[in-house]
Formats: structure tokens, sequence, C-alpha cells
């Protein structure tokens, strides 16, 4: 079995910190979030009416305690990073990037991200159970046409940007629909959102951008990111720094609700 490179190694260390720091936070927003802050999930459906007409319906299915979700994606992160590290994955890791793809990055990031996306929306008034569907899918597909872009220009001399923008269609969707929700509750509803969720709203859907523009440079080949594994540490860092923020504000944030 081929020894690992001075660089894989310093990746393996990369990915056991981060798995640890993701962790300890998970294991530390358990303990302080507030379960009883609680957003119900909905689902509407048509009946009849005595005089023959129809009429909507809406049904209350289950009621999340939405703070756990913080702790949760953190959670995801860390079992992947681990898992990364470990002498399980490491050398593949290693020829992955060598490779200029890592696909273990884009199916952690298609649930984590998700999970955090659909936790922002429930906050700005999204909580019907076919719309969390969506938005989830939606966002999962997004982060699938980036594990999509690595492979299909594995085979091409030219990059190709098709799966790119596909992605960045399906990632810009569900924005769109929470902006609308923030925007109509914002202005028609006193305080209906917290200070701390709008915030946290911006702050995410800035770091969301972040990943597609760390992608674009490294195809693009500009500066530093020539380099893959530049690129690849930036996927980390930001990743740490996107779940971290989000968690934290959320957890602090629902503790006086």
């Amino acid at each position: 079995m081929q020894a690992k490179t001075i660089q894989g190694k310093k990746l393996q260390k990369l990915n056991l910190i981060m798995g640890l720091i993701h962790l300890a936070q998970a294991g530390i927003l358990f303990v302080i979030l507030n379960y009883s802050f609680k957003i119900p999930i909905l689902t509407r459906f048509f009946d009849t009416t005595p005089g023959g007409g129809f009429t909507v319906i809406t049904e209350r299915l289950w009621d999340v305690p939405i703070a756990v979700i913080a702790p949760i994606f953190l959670l995801i992160a860390a079992f992947f990073h681990l898992l990364i590290a470990s002498p399980l994955y490491i050398r593949r890791y290693e020829q992955n990037i060598k490779n200029g793809i890592n696909p273990i990055r884009w199916w952690e990031y298609s649930i984590s991200s998700s999970l955090m996306l659909v936790g922002l929306m429930m906050m700005a008034g999204l909580t019907e159970l076919p719309s969390v569907v969506f938005v989830f899918t939606l966002n999962w597909i997004m982060n699938m046409m980036g594990l999509m872009m690595e492979r299909y220009n594995q085979l091409t001399d030219k990059t190709k940007w098709f799966p790119y923008n596909i992605g960045v269609v399906a990632g810009l969707v569900p924005w769109i629909i929470g902006f609308i929700y923030f925007w109509v509750n914002t202005n028609n509803i006193s305080e209906s959102i917290p200070s701390w969720a709008k915030i946290g709203f911006i702050i995410t859907f800035l770091f969301f951008n972040t990943f597609a523009v760390n992608m674009f440079l490294q195809y693009k080949k500009v500066g530093k990111w020539k380099n893959y594994v530049y690129g690849e540490r930036g996927y980390i860092w930001l990743s740490l720094i996107a779940k971290s923020v989000l968690a934290w504000i959320i957890v602090l944030g629902t503790l006086n609700q």
C-alpha cells in the first residue's frame, strides 16, 4: 500500500481537527439548546363544505424543536470529517484530491447544508411539509451538481460548466422563496421573525455563495486555486465557519424564545 504523502498527512490532520471541533460543538449545543421552542410542520388538503363547495383544511402534523437541527448538522459534518481522516478512507481521499475530485464532500454537504437551509426557511415561516421537502430536495440537487461538475470534468480536456450552471439554478430557487417569506412576514406581521433569524439568514446566504465562488476559482485556476488542494482547504474552512456560525445563532437565539 502506498504511503501517505506530506500533503496527505496534512489533509488527514486538518480533517481530524475539523471533525473534533464539529463534534465538540454539537455536544455543547445538545446540552444548552432550548428543546421547548418548536415550529409546527403543516399540511393542507381540500374538504367539502355543507353547501357542496370546497374548503382548505390545515392539519398540524408535528412540532419540530428547531434548535435541534443545529447540533445535528454539526454531527453530520463531524462524522464525514472523521471518516476521511480514518485509515479506512484517507488513502482514497488523497488519491481523489490528486485527481481533482472529492465525492464524500458533496455527499456530506447534500445532507448537512440541506438541513441548514430547511431550518432557516422554517424560521421564515415555510412550514408546509411539501415546501420543506421541496427546499431540501433542491438544495440536495445543487450539491449533487457540484459532484457532477467534478466527475464530468474528469473526462474532458476543457472545463464544462453545464453541471455548475444547473447547480446554481437549483440552489438559487430556495433562497428566492426564503427571501419572499422573510419579506412578507417582516412587512405584514410585526416582529414575526426575530432579528437573530434574519441575521442568520443573511450570513448563511453569503456563505453558501462563497462555496460556489470557491469552485468557480478552482476551475478557472485563478492564483492559488490552480492547486486543487488550496480549494479543498477553502471548502473545509468555509464549511466549519458557516456551520458553526449558523448553529450558534440558532441555539443562542432560541434560548430566550
